[in-house]
């Protein structure tokens, strides 16, 4: 690789959080900004989409881009960045599975509009009004980076941890990337590094977190906490496990796993059996299960675009 490599990170439909992840990596950050030049980062340094457009075709070596794909404006940038870039590496959770945002796919987008400009509701400028002073035309449904382009690699979380950058950039730098599509994450449950202690327990409740002050050794799931760690990528270091919060699953799920919900629920039917089947065993079952607050946000926190198609897309 010659020269510095080109570095730039763009910011779709997010909260920010991936941006100030980097902020995380201490010290180690100012050894990473010596060795890489970066070209376009708007919440950084002062550059324009002009001065994007004006960049040779691959001639940025990474973008970075965090966010879901929530607008028209947002597809038009990572589609220029696409072009502009040899790699292109989902960064968080939005780009890489729609993320919380995502979450918003269960309302039409004339229900999320109307929601949130009341009486205002609108989807084209007002009469005399200039198209290009008008907010960016809202997606029908929010959608992960791959979606719209070729993404390389992914490095994911919410946001996503030291533990995760760091190897990116360390291959980055070095030129040893793994293969395309590569996940900078353990391919393992999080449970390989949770040090909490698992016992084979039967599941009677459903706790939320703030519900209970958990014990700080014994397995969250064992207490009653629906923890995502059975089928979640570890490489975090199992860090909310370790603060007595359980896994919401933000790191996605492990390839052995694929749909987290469908393989959530297969870990809670076996908590919650209980003992002989029929009607009366399987009533008991129902009942805890009855206890579960929000399943789709719970199961599917950071996904849904991916596992669950918007239905009502506008």
């Amino acid at each position: 690789m010659r020269g510095k490599p080109k570095l730039a990170v763009y910011w779709t439909g997010g909260c920010g959080g991936c941006d100030v992840s980097f902020l995380e990596l201490g010290p180690a950050l100012l050894d990473v900004l010596s060795q890489v030049e970066i070209v376009f980062w708007p919440a950084l340094v002062d550059t324009k989409r002009a001065d994007l457009e004006e960049l040779p075709p691959r001639s940025i070596t990474a973008t970075l881009v965090n966010g879901t794909l929530r607008t028209e404006e947002n597809v038009e940038m990572v589609r220029l960045l696409r072009e502009k870039s040899q790699l292109v590496v989902a960064f968080g959770a939005c780009a890489h599975l729609g993320g919380v945002p995502g979450l918003a796919n269960l309302a039409s987008r004339e229900e999320i509009l109307r929601t949130v400009t009341g009486n205002g509701f609108r989807l084209a400028p007002p009469p005399g009004g200039d198209a290009e002073d008008s907010p960016p035309e809202l997606l029908g449904a929010a959608r992960p980076l791959a979606d719209e382009v070729a993404v390389d690699y992914t490095v994911p979380g919410c946001p996503p941890m030291p533990s995760l950058i760091g190897p990116f950039f360390e291959a980055l730098l070095s030129g040893d990337l793994p293969d395309p599509g590569h996940v900078f994450a353990q391919e393992q449950a999080l449970c390989k590094e949770c040090p909490r202690t698992r016992e084979d327990r039967k599941l009677t409740k459903v706790l939320r977190p703030h519900e209970a002050l958990p014990d700080p050794q014994e397995c969250l799931l064992d207490q009653g906490m629906i923890c995502m760690g059975p089928v979640t990528r570890g490489g975090c270091g199992a860090a909310c496990p370790k603060a007595g919060m359980p896994c919401t699953g933000c790191v996605g799920p492990t390839p052995e796993a694929g749909d987290p919900a469908l393989a959530m629920i297969a870990a809670l039917g076996s908590l919650v059996r209980a003992g002989d089947e029929g009607p009366a065993a399987f009533a008991a079952e129902d009942r805890v299960l009855d206890t579960l607050v929000d399943p789709l946000g719970t199961f599917y926190k950071y996904s849904l675009p991916v596992y669950v198609r918007a239905r009502r897309a506008a």
